[in-house]
């Protein structure tokens, strides 16, 4: 279904770049909020805390009677001290980070009840911490949104005219073709010009309400206020903009049309942020002469532990002051009115279609997504220093040196072990040059990922099949390099047909170490966590492949840990794939049969093979173990992606 702003965008065809939407606000109302959760005990040993594990659950009140409203068209600042419940607040309006909590009461827009999926299709929410792909530009990020937030309902020259029209908006014309940045790696955006991107993405598709967390989080005074000020102009153009905001300066909370004071989890104060200091001076607590405003605001309703008592009574007398006033009294009708709102409404909202996360919609078809993540996947993969030079120079370095040690070693009884480790020093190098260094950048961009999937941008599975079809090039041609200089460099079997075997068999190492990094990276999403394990499962499987020990020497007990090694089946792909092209050893062969029979030594690369406990008859099989592997374990690692998005809906 088109919104408003499909009309207006006809009209801007014709007009400039600079033109305005003004988006059509709405009244949001919470009603009769009450929000419990477990209270975290942290004090006692250790030994302690384990005994009491087992007692009764011990929970908190973190919101008490909530109620109030945001206006269509105003800016709403949610402040307080820390602890006193605006974030939670917010994440109840969201529906969002409510783990572990138990949430009663309603929330209703223009009278009318709204449910998780309802609020989440006509807002958008900017978190306090911005997350981008940093290898992207402003203008590029924009675009990426515009093609997935604003779908197939609108030409490619409608979004592209929606984004200029956001970056003018935004104020960020000048730094359109800047990248964004990677902290420590790559220098890009400003904090605050980053900060005015994410509000730019979530404006896009011209949401009725905008939800910010700490919006001048990390900024300077100045870069602030133009932050604030970028969203003043929303809620001016008719938008419902609800931030929270710690310790604003005085020209900050300027900009406020309407704020809502909160300690202990309850409403102390809500309405014009002009009529808050004179009802604080007429309970008694007036604020100082050249003193901020909120500053003196937070102060007063600020909860001092050394002297509890007093700061409650303070807290008390004036929630107290506020609802003897008129618009305590409207608040109050406002949170009663919409209690039996929230009831008539009640039968209404059961017996429609519930929406869950496997049956949400997107604005953009499975292949508008898929095309636009391979976009972004791709510039990720060419732009990020860290990912394809650096690769590209350790492949090729490692390879030089390798060859120069194994340079053209010629086939002798003395040289049978240096052939066969040169094979499996094949396979050792391309898994550990390329999959611990994976692991890292998966995990740092999976709460993007995550992020982007509960605000229904893409599914994940145009996610997950984009960036594997968008890096597989790479660990085609990077294996491919690798053993083209290797192969030649070290002399092995001087046939075309067994060098392209081998650059198979070194893609397919190359992509189910990839894979495991993957599985790895989505199953325990922390980057220190994840590479502690991976050495725990990679190390023994390489102990198994074949080199260090032979098959028949492994024990009973641990011959399934050679079954799981794709070193071994890479290992032994690679040597049936050289000594099979070798019929003659020159000097064994020489020998008579009773000096074979004493030195073991074989005449024919079969009975290399046979020495190795390799078979020649599993090449192929082999190929099909590594392939089974590579596809196995990246449905492993797609599942468990799936379920981290689950999850955090």
């Amino acid at each position: 279904m088109l919104t408003p702003f499909d009309d207006n965008l006809q009209l801007l065809k014709h007009q400039e770049p600079a033109a305005q939407i003004s988006p059509e606000g709405c009244n949001l109302y919470w009603s009769s909020l009450n929000v419990t959760g477990p209270e975290r005990k942290k004090t006692g040993t250790f030994l302690q805390r384990w005994r009491e594990r087992g007692g009764p659950r011990r929970v908190k009140e973190i919101l008490h009677n909530v109620s109030g409203m945001a206006e269509s068209g105003k800016l709403l600042a949610i402040m307080g001290s820390s602890g006193a419940g605006k974030t939670t607040l917010l994440n109840v309006l969201t529906s969002r980070n409510l783990n572990n909590l138990d949430v009663q009461g309603s929330i209703l827009v223009d009278g009318k009840r709204a449910n998780k999926w309802k609020i989440r299709e006509m807002s958008a929410f900017v978190q306090q911490h911005d997350m981008f792909v940093g290898t992207m530009t402003a203008r590029e990020h924009l675009q990426f949104m515009a093609t997935l937030r604003m779908g197939d309902h609108y030409s490619h020259h409608e979004r592209l005219l929606r984004v200029e029209q956001v970056l003018t908006q935004m104020g960020l014309q000048q730094c359109a073709d800047t990248v964004i940045g990677i902290p420590n790696e790559l220098k890009g955006l400003s904090c605050g010009e980053k900060k005015r991107l994410s509000f730019a993405a979530e404006i896009l598709t011209c949401p009725k309400i905008l939800f910010c967390d700490e919006p001048t989080s990390g900024l300077d005074a100045f870069m602030a206020g133009h932050v604030v000020q970028a969203l003043r102009s929303l809620a001016d153009n008719g938008m419902t903009v609800i931030i929270t905001i710690h310790q604003p300066s005085s020209q900050v909370y300027s900009l406020f049309h309407n704020v809502c004071l909160m300690a202990c989890g309850r409403v102390i104060y809500l309405g014009p942020g002009d009529k808050a200091v004179p009802l604080f001076e007429k309970c008694g607590y007036p604020c100082p002469a050249y003193f901020n405003p909120a500053d003196h605001l937070i102060r007063t309703l600020a909860v001092i532990d050394s002297d509890r008592a007093t700061s409650m009574k303070t807290i008390s007398k004036i929630r107290h002051g506020f609802l003897a006033t008129d618009l305590g009294q409207s608040v109050m009708a406002i949170g009663n009115a919409n209690k039996l709102r929230a009831s008539s409404y009640a039968t209404s909202d059961s017996s429609e279609k519930t929406k869950t996360f496997f049956n949400q919609d997107y604005n953009a078809s499975f292949w508008t997504q898929f095309e636009a993540l391979s976009w972004r996947a791709y510039l990720t993969v060419i732009r990020d220093p860290n990912l394809l030079s650096v690769r590209l120079f350790q492949i090729i370095i490692t390879a030089l040196v390798t060859g120069m040690v194994f340079f053209q070693t010629p086939i002798t009884p003395e040289t049978i072990v240096s052939v066969n480790g040169i094979m499996f020093n094949h396979i050792r190098n391309m898994n550990f040059m390329l999959q611990f260094p994976n692991v890292p950048v998966i995990t740092a961009e999976l709460p993007i990922v995550l992020r982007e999937n509960a605000n229904g941008v893409y599914r994940t599975s145009a996610y997950f099949l984009a960036k594997n079809i968008a890096e597989l090039p790479q660990y085609i041609i990077l294996p491919i390099i690798y053993n083209t200089i290797v192969y030649w460099m070290a002399g092995l079997y001087p046939s075309f047909m067994n060098f392209c075997f081998a650059c198979l068999v070194t893609i397919l190492i190359t992509n189910v170490a990839i894979s495991i990094s993957y599985a790895v990276a989505t199953i325990f999403a922390n980057t220190d966590v994840a590479m502690t394990v991976l050495p725990i499962f990679v190390v023994p499987i390489m102990a198994f492949g074949g080199f260090f020990i032979t098959f028949d020497a492994i024990p009973p007990y641990f011959t399934w840990l050679s079954s799981l090694s794709y070193f071994k089946y890479g290992y032994e792909a690679l040597a049936i794939n050289e000594w099979e092209s070798v019929w003659i050893i020159p000097e064994c062969f020489a020998k008579n049969a009773t000096a074979f029979a004493l030195n073991g030594c074989p005449k024919n690369g079969y009975e290399v093979l046979e020495s190795i406990d390799f078979s020649a008859s599993n090449k192929l099989f082999d190929i099909a173990i590594l392939f089974i592997m590579f596809l196995v374990i990246r449905i492993i690692a797609y599942f468990a992606i799936l379920i981290r998005s689950y999850t955090n809906n």
